[in-house]
């Protein structure tokens, strides 16, 4: 039960959090009998990775920073802010936090116990909706920014990023890119599932070559971006699969302006076509392995000069 004196009642009518505005009125009020007012000291942690879920939060006042570790590095993923909620993912998998939320400054939130939440999104299904799509968009920043090359551009760039991103479902045996095509409107990143990389032999008809197996965090359709040729391979879903698709010209256009992203870039483009080149090689000639390889590549010079670097 919440304190009176303390929440303020019009906070509960989807005006303030913009995220509640497809409640009914019993739902909101239901919220407002659950709530929990909390107070947070400027740097101390709401939620620490790997918690199991308790709360929905909702920001009254205050800033927030979420913020990943993997692979032994910190990352940080986004700010939120007043009219925000975050905890969602957790409520509505009944899985443990993906990441840390910490206080910027002195905060004060609406925590709704998250049995509550589940017995709302059920019942409703809009905001069982909007709350699975803010879920994974928050997922997708993630993976945005922990990836190697993403990680490189400044927060705000990355939500910008996932504001013109769209996300692409696959089914199994579904092409994500084939072999040959020209279309290179789109780079890739795999937010779930997997996809098969495969060539065709150059000299046995009919014969696949795998190449490697993409995973969550993946990438995808990048090579295309730094060869501007024809994509080597066929990327194929191995089961279901969700991956952000972010247009190549905005790929373009970010490598001009942010150096660091640029490098790391052509760098995982690089590592790539060297890995596939010491795969191939071990099936075909020498020759005929770096012609689809590495042969393909542009000098960094003549990277550095397309991309005004």
């Amino acid at each position: 039960m919440n304190e009176g004196i303390l929440i303020n009642g019009e906070d509960f009518q989807g005006k303030k959090f913009p995220d509640l505005a497809v409640l009914y009125p019993e739902e909101l009020e239901a919220l407002f009998e659950a709530a929990e007012y909390q107070t947070y000291a400027a740097d101390s942690p709401v939620i620490s990775e790997g918690q199991e879920a308790e709360y929905l939060y909702l920001v009254k006042s205050g800033l927030l920073r979420v913020i990943k570790e993997h692979a032994g590095s910190i990352y940080e993923v986004a700010t939120i802010g007043p009219g925000n909620i975050f905890g969602e993912f957790s409520v509505l998998f009944h899985s443990k936090a993906g990441a840390e939320v910490r206080t910027i400054d002195g905060c004060t939130l609406y925590a709704i116990p998250s049995q509550t939440v589940r017995d709302i999104l059920h019942a409703n299904e809009r905001f069982m909706r909007a709350t699975t799509q803010l879920a994974e968009k928050r997922s997708a920043a993630s993976a945005l920014a922990v990836n190697p090359v993403f990680s490189t551009l400044p927060l705000a760039v990355r939500e910008v990023v996932l504001y013109n991103a769209k996300f692409i479902n696959l089914d199994k045996d579904d092409a994500l890119l084939c072999e040959g095509d020209v279309e290179d409107n789109f780079m890739f990143i795999i937010l779930s599932g997997e996809l098969q990389v495969t060539v065709t032999h150059p000299t046995q008809k009919g014969v696949q070559i795998e190449l490697a197996v993409l995973l969550s965090g993946d990438e995808a359709g990048e090579i295309t971006v730094v060869t501007n040729l024809p994509h080597m391979a066929t990327v194929r879903a191995l089961n279901k699969v969700r991956v952000l698709a972010i247009r190549n010209s905005s790929i373009v256009a970010w490598a001009e302006r942010h150096t660091d992203f640029a490098y790391s870039l052509y760098g995982l483009v690089y590592r790539k076509l060297t890995q596939t080149h010491d795969v191939l090689k071990t099936i075909l000639s020498e020759n005929e392995a770096k012609e689809l390889t590495l042969n393909t590549m542009p000098s960094l010079e003549e990277f550095k000069a397309q991309h005004n670097l």
